[in-house]
């Protein structure tokens, strides 16, 4: 009879652990548990666009907004990860992925930054700019203020400064900008339209690449 309650009861508690654990896994593959780093700082870098999503293109449109954003992120990852920072990459090739996906990316591993980088387009546009949350999340306006101006530094295009919302009335803010947690910043480095502009963004990328790096690493 004793041994009969003891093989009970560790079947119940091997139910337990074995519904405990089923549950857990549910819930991180959903992105309702989250993991922790202790003592770590987390900066997710997402590459805009990718994959069957081009982005914008320049004005003989041989060259792809995609491949340049993805070519700086993987700078800037190595530059942070000098600084101590770990990286958390939406994407790391030329692959298709959607913007749920890279905010729930972020949000499970609980980065304590968010950064989209991008290049922009128009017909006569030049410089950098940075878009945030209408209601600004942490420091998100003092970095993309500080991103935008070094890079305006460096390569002495103009800085258009930290703009609030989307670039039109279609929405209230850009999605990355309001689906993730932590600060997010869109930051758009240079127009992919402008030969001047994607003459200093070849140049240059390694120092940019440095810069936000810098500036990144002291927001988080």
């Amino acid at each position: 009879m004793k041994n009969r309650k003891i093989g009970n009861i560790l079947l119940v508690i091997s139910c337990v652990a074995v519904a405990a654990s089923l549950l857990f896994a549910v819930k991180y593959l959903s992105g309702v548990v989250i993991r922790y780093y202790d003592n770590e700082r987390i900066i997710c870098l997402d590459a805009g666009h990718g994959g069957s999503d081009s982005g914008a293109r320049s004005a003989d449109g041989k060259r792809l907004e995609k491949d340049d954003n993805l070519r700086l992120t993987l700078k800037i990852k190595a530059e942070l990860e000098k600084r101590g920072v770990k990286v958390v990459l939406t994407r790391d090739d030329d692959s298709t992925v959607s913007l749920a996906n890279r905010c729930k990316k972020a949000n499970r591993r609980r980065c304590d930054l968010f950064l989209a980088v991008h290049r922009n387009s128009s017909e006569k546009g030049s410089g950098f700019e940075a878009w945030i949350s209408q209601i600004p999340k942490g420091r998100e306006k003092k970095t993309a203020a500080g991103l935008t101006e070094k890079l305006s530094e460096i390569s002495s295009l103009a800085d258009r400064g930290v703009h609030r919302g989307f670039r039109d009335s279609s929405a209230k803010d850009y999605y990355v900008n309001a689906n993730t947690n932590m600060p997010s910043i869109l930051l758009e480095v240079g127009f992919i339209t402008s030969e001047a502009d994607n003459k200093m963004f070849d140049r240059d990328i390694d120092r940019y690449a440095a810069a936000i790096a810098e500036i990144a690493a002291e927001a988080v």
